[in-house]
């Protein structure tokens, strides 16, 4: 009995050493970690993006309180949770606002219309899809059809449509540009969210033969857009049409003139 309550009475002594050493070296080492950071993480949206281009929602809470950045780099939060993140800083709030101005825009519309080269039955990735054999499709600049976007967007904001290809939901869209980052055709891009309602809805570089041969919907370079423009805000470059935002004035006669329907309204 009496080597029993010996070892209890060491183990209860070496407990109170180490718990006295681990309060010591706790106190000793603590890192003060400002609680505003904490509040500021919570009312963040918590989906980790990287359009700030900082680590994630706590690397923005911690560089926005220490005034390292501002919050206005976060296209994601809501403008009622800025608010509040600026009372939570002591600053005016309209010193946390800045609207997304982009959204991205998916520049293709062939899917169904496009021809198949061969039949994918891979992996549904899109990356992985243009690994195999140069990809499926006949045309080098079509969507490869498996929704990576879709995937990559955190708030929902692409849907795929009854042809095939994604499409974007503008009201959704916050322009971290998540989704530009997974297409390996590259054919997503930013456009201001306040721009005209008109858009190239092809990529194809190929001469207009070329094009009719493997899509139906893309861009032949036939230059009736670029005729029927009032303010010459569209040109022909590299046998695709382009539009200057600039000149453009929304008149939508070049959607009118397509005969391809290579240009779309948003």
């Amino acid at each position: 009995m009496n080597s029993i309550a010996s070892a209890v009475i060491a183990l209860s002594g070496l407990g109170l050493i180490f718990g006295a050493v681990l309060a010591w070296v706790s106190k000793k080492f603590h890192v003060f970690v400002d609680p505003r950071i904490t509040k500021v993480t919570e009312l963040l949206p918590g989906i980790n993006c990287g359009a700030c281009g900082l680590a994630g929602c706590a690397g923005l809470a911690e560089a926005v309180v220490n005034k390292e950045t501002e919050l206005a780099v976060c296209v994601a939060c809501s403008p009622e949770n800025k608010k509040e993140i600026a009372a939570v800083l002591g600053v005016s709030a309209g010193d946390m606002a800045r609207s997304n101005t982009l959204a991205a825009i998916i520049g293709c519309g062939g899917g169904t219309r496009c021809k198949n080269k061969f039949e994918y039955q891979g992996l549904k990735d899109c990356r992985v899809a243009a690994l195999t054999i140069g990809a499926h499709k006949e045309c080098r600049y079509s969507c490869l059809e498996q929704g990576t976007c879709i995937e990559a967007c955190p708030f929902g904001a692409i849907t795929m449509q009854p042809e095939g290809v994604p499409k974007v939901i503008l009201e959704r869209c916050v322009g971290c540009k998540k989704c530009v980052s997974v297409c390996p055709r590259r054919i997503i891009y930013m456009v201001e969210r306040k721009k005209k309602d008109v858009y190239i809805n092809c990529q194809s570089r190929d001469k207009g033969a070329q094009v009719m041969k493997k899509c139906k919907v893309g861009c032949i370079a036939c230059g009736k857009c670029v005729k029927a423009c009032p303010v010459n805000a569209i040109a022909i470059e590299n046998n695709l049409a382009q539009i200057d935002y600039k000149k453009c004035i929304n008149c939508k006669k070049c959607v009118a003139v397509c005969p391809t329907k290579a240009i779309a309204l948003r």
